[in-house]
């Protein structure tokens, strides 16, 4: 099963799941749980990432704030959290896709942004393997299949460690986005490994997030400028 993002997949990842983890570990925080945080401006609009029925809708001093919780098939359950306004109720069906509310900054958060939780059950899982962009009549993802130019090494297809990349091009730009339009403000030579926040899929490109608004092209215009390892 997949699941949409909820934000818009060029959002930039303020803390991963494994982040999320460390942290509690760090501070022996029994009830924090990990899921992925995008910053995005107050009053973007939040999506559904499957189909399901709405569970709460909550409204928290503290802690998640203004947020939903939505219940889907397989025992899958996702948690919106610090949300401004909130467009559904509990009960309510919603589709993949749907817009449930807007984002902002409520409850226990340093600025606007969308906290996304995933849970299989009760237990709270990395929801990044998961995330696509397209969902097609089963609720699985399509943009995963990607014509190659050559060998990029077999995609880590879970978490809790970062996946990590090799760039194999002689030298490749490190971009502000996913994208040749963004501009470029560093490069990497050949060998150089980096951990991997997210991959995005842009036609038959491919591209990685490395850090804060630092993107790298694993593949692009049939070219393969890296591998995973």
């Amino acid at each position: 099963m997949k699941f949409l993002y909820p934000v818009p997949s060029t959002s930039i990842v303020t803390q991963t799941f494994e982040e999320h983890v460390r942290r509690a570990q760090a501070n022996n925080w029994q009830y924090y749980n990990g899921g992925i945080d995008w910053a995005v401006p107050t009053g973007t609009s939040i999506k559904a990432a499957q189909d399901g029925t709405v569970k709460e809708v909550r409204n928290d001093a503290t802690g998640y704030g203004t947020h939903v919780r939505i219940e889907h098939a397989n025992n899958y359950l996702t948690i919106y959290a610090h949300m401004q306004k909130i467009d559904v109720k509990a009960g309510d069906k919603v589709k993949a896709g749907q817009v449930i509310g807007k984002s902002d900054n409520t409850g226990n958060s340093t600025g606007p942004h969308l906290h996304f939780e995933l849970r299989k059950g009760s237990t709270p899982i990395d929801p990044a393997p998961l995330l696509v962009t397209k969902l097609d009549g089963t609720g699985s993802g399509q943009e995963e299949v990607v014509e190659s130019g050559g060998d990029m090494g077999i995609e880590p297809a879970q978490f809790p460690a970062l996946p990590k990349a090799r760039v194999t091009a002689t030298l490749l730009n490190v971009r502000t986005g996913a994208g040749t339009e963004y501009p470029a403000i560093t490069t990497l030579p050949a060998g150089t490994e980096v951990e991997v926040l997210r991959k995005v899929v842009k036609g038959n490109d491919i591209w990685l997030q490395i850090g804060r608004e630092q993107f790298i092209a694993l593949k692009y215009q049939g070219q393969v400028l890296g591998k995973w390892v």
